[in-house]
């Protein structure tokens, strides 16, 4: 498989160990019940009885532990694979993969800065003041404020900005996107990618029975 199908199997892998993990933490998977009624005890002639009730846990849980155990081995298995894969390629592909995000991170904000703009606002007599007539008395007067704001940055640098970035981010994306469809992995999935994981118990346990 190449790099891309198997982060696939990666997601599949845990989304499946995440179901198993889900069904051996719920009891009613994990136990069988009898019911043993003492009617002897109560009266003399009559014989007690033992009630096996049916409980919906279709498999085993030793077997679902066993495979639990077994996604762990898989799941090591196809890191190390990864690890090897990405080791041969010719750039670090983390670092590529962080680093780009963080570009399309930074458009977004400088998208954000492209949008402002200065203005200006008047507000109506909104602010008070303080004379003194010609009697000597002191008396308020209403005034007009009018509310300026100012970018204090080059939006057209900004603008310029945004297109290199983007530019710089679409050209990794692509090789990133290359990448992972040309670096091969040396592993295989044990089961089919798209089973649904009830699907993959069930074709476990009766391979097992088998």
């Amino acid at each position: 498989m190449n790099l891309k199908e198997a982060f696939q199997a990666q997601n599949k892998l845990e989304k499946l160990f995440s179901f198993v993990s889900g069904y051996l933490g719920d009891e009613k998977n994990l136990i069988s019940i009898t019911e043993k009624h003492l009617r002897s005890k109560a009266a003399e002639d009559q014989a007690d009885e033992k009630i096996n009730i049916v409980v919906d846990n279709k498999f085993p849980p030793d077997k679902i532990i066993d495979f639990m155990l077994e996604l762990l081995d898989e799941r090591e298995k196809l890191a190390r694979a990864i690890h090897v894969a990405k080791s041969s390629m010719k750039f670090d592909l983390d670092s590529a993969v962080d680093v780009n995000k963080k570009r399309h991170l930074a458009v977004t904000t400088l998208r954000e800065l492209r949008q402002f703009k200065s203005s200006s606002l008047l507000e109506k007599n909104a602010g008070v003041g303080y004379v003194f007539n010609k009697e000597g008395n002191q008396t308020t007067y209403r005034y007009d404020i009018e509310r300026v704001k100012t970018i204090d940055y080059d939006r057209n640098r900004v603008r310029e900005f945004i297109k290199k970035l983007q530019k710089k981010a679409t050209k990794i994306s692509n090789q990133i996107d290359a990448a992972l469809i040309s670096t091969e992995v040396n592993y295989k999935l044990p089961f089919d990618m798209n089973a649904g994981n009830l699907e993959i118990l069930e074709d476990y346990v009766n391979a097992i029975r088998n």
